[in-house]
């Protein structure tokens, strides 16, 4: 068991679970570690399946292909949604929307009410400085005068009791109609690069790992704007290949024959196991290391960002959960000035949120990106200029870009 990868063990517990023949299926992020054929497998398989099942996932291609249902689960309660993850997502917008308008109607009775009370109140002084004027000038019979005044101010007593209610009644429908976030990461990515700098470039060069060939004849160039898409089988190189460029010292993975060139260059790596994230040490600690120039205070700012909060960032790594881990390992990348990011499987353990917040960093981020993922849905929104595929032992162009999911998904399928 303990040499198994992420996708097999995924596809063993997949096939042991399958069959039993349950009448009810849960699967938790069934889809991490999943290579595309492995994903349209147990695409066909949900599909096929008689029984129920349920499925935790923040995949919304997959999510699409099997859902008919989408549960949404809050700190506080459990919304149905009854379609898809496209659907779903569609009817959060206009939940959203409506939210928003509700929110700007409350705001506009508010200072409705506002007015309204002020000018009552402008008119009632008036009033009352009318009276007082006629008084004074004798104008109205003493007795009349007194009746006039205590008028008055029960007046004023019932106007204060009533603006009272209406300001409280409309300060209220504007805090209950208020739009509540949810707590997400705040992710920024600091690039260093320089326009149509040349960063790797590989001839003819074979990639081995021990003594198996997995890629031979390589060519490849990456510039410093390129955003380039890696994909693959499981077992095909696509993560060896990464290790072998950096030379990597835990990898028996080695580029041997041909040409390689590598730039001067900033690189930081994510890998799909957040090897960067020491697990001995607390979250504090491990952010420490990774920017040493920080002082304390900017630490937990950052820490913060990524919802480490008080006394989490005490915590010990090796107690985090993989989304906790996943938002550590980029709260530590964040910082540093980036001539290439690469990104191994970067939306496993993420939720919804987080990935949208990632997407965001990633589009704003100019220098080069090098991305490993099945996510096919992150992959069509994060603006991919080339896409290679590892297929036959050879490194390949792929006829589409993950921006055409289908075609793309489609390419990826065929002769496996």
């Amino acid at each position: 068991m303990q040499s198994l990868s992420g996708g097999e063990l995924t596809k063993l517990f997949l096939a042991v679970g399958l069959a039993r023949s349950p009448d009810l299926l849960f699967l938790d992020e069934p889809t991490n570690h999943l290579d595309y054929p492995a994903l349209e497998a147990l695409r066909q398989v949900l599909c096929q399946f008689q029984g129920a099942f349920v499925t935790v996932s923040h995949k919304p291609f997959f999510l699409d292909q099997v859902a008919q249902t989408t549960w949404e689960l809050s700190a506080t309660n459990l919304q149905v949604y009854g379609g898809n993850f496209s659907y779903y997502r569609e009817q959060k917008q206009l939940e959203e929307a409506a939210k928003e308008r509700a929110h700007e109607t409350a705001r506009k009775e508010l200072k409705r009410t506002k007015a309204t009370i002020l000018n009552e109140q402008k008119r009632a002084a008036q009033s009352r400085r009318s009276g007082r004027q006629k008084a004074l000038n004798g104008d109205m019979p003493r007795i009349v005068a007194g009746g006039f005044k205590r008028r008055a101010e029960a007046v004023a007593g019932q106007l204060k009791i009533k603006h009272e209610k209406a300001m409280a009644v409309a300060t209220q429908n504007v805090a209950d109609t208020k739009v509540r976030t949810h707590k997400a990461a705040s992710i920024q990515l600091e690039e260093h690069g320089k326009k149509h700098r040349q960063l790797i470039e590989i001839n003819h060069a074979n990639l081995w790992v021990a003594d198996r060939l997995l890629l031979k004849d390589i060519e490849l160039c990456l510039l410093s704007r390129d955003r380039l898409a890696v994909a693959g089988i499981n077992g095909s190189g696509k993560s060896c290949l990464v290790k072998a460029i950096l030379g990597l010292d835990t990898t028996p993975a080695v580029l041997q024959g041909g040409e390689v060139r590598c730039a001067d260059m900033r690189t930081v790596y994510l890998d799909q196991s957040y090897a960067l994230v020491d697990r001995t040490q607390t979250v504090l600690q491990n952010m420490q290391r990774a920017n040493p120039a920080l002082n304390y205070q900017l630490l937990r700012q950052q820490l913060g960002h990524f919802l480490f909060w008080n006394d989490d960032v005490y915590k010990m790594a090796s107690v985090l959960s993989g989304g906790e881990l996943a938002r550590l390992a980029i709260a530590m990348i964040t910082i540093a000035e980036i001539d290439l990011l690469i990104l191994d499987e970067p939306t496993n353990n993420l939720d919804v949120t987080t990935v949208d917040q990632m997407v965001e960093a990633i589009n704003d981020y100019q220098s080069a990106l090098w991305v490993i993922s099945h996510d096919l849905d992150f992959l069509s929104r994060i603006n991919i200029t080339h896409s290679v595929q590892l297929k036959h032992q050879t490194l390949q162009p792929t006829l589409y870009l993950p921006s055409q999911m289908l075609p793309y998904q489609q390419c990826l399928l065929e002769d496996h």
